[in-house]
């Protein structure tokens, strides 16, 4: 006799709440955040590149760099992202 009882009824519920909080709280918090982001994003203007990519292994490096820091292979000025 091992007395365990799985009631699904309990379940549905516990699902089914979770997820009408889930929607409550993606419509009334995560939707109107993410706009407002986009409309304060909407007016500036991306800031000027600090880094550019290495020819060789791709990584991110100074502008100023001549020489990469990851695999030290020379870096022309056509290098730019």
């Amino acid at each position: 006799m091992s007395g365990a009882e799985f009631k699904y009824g309990h379940f549905l519920n516990a699902l089914i709440s979770f997820v009408m909080i889930a929607a409550v709280i993606f419509f009334l918090v995560v939707k109107p955040v993410n706009a407002l982001q986009a409309r304060t994003r909407r007016g500036q203007t991306p800031p000027d590149p600090t880094t550019k990519q290495c020819p060789e292994c791709l990584s991110a490096i100074p502008i100023a760099a001549r020489r990469c820091a990851f695999c030290a292979s020379p870096v022309t000025a056509t290098a730019n992202v």
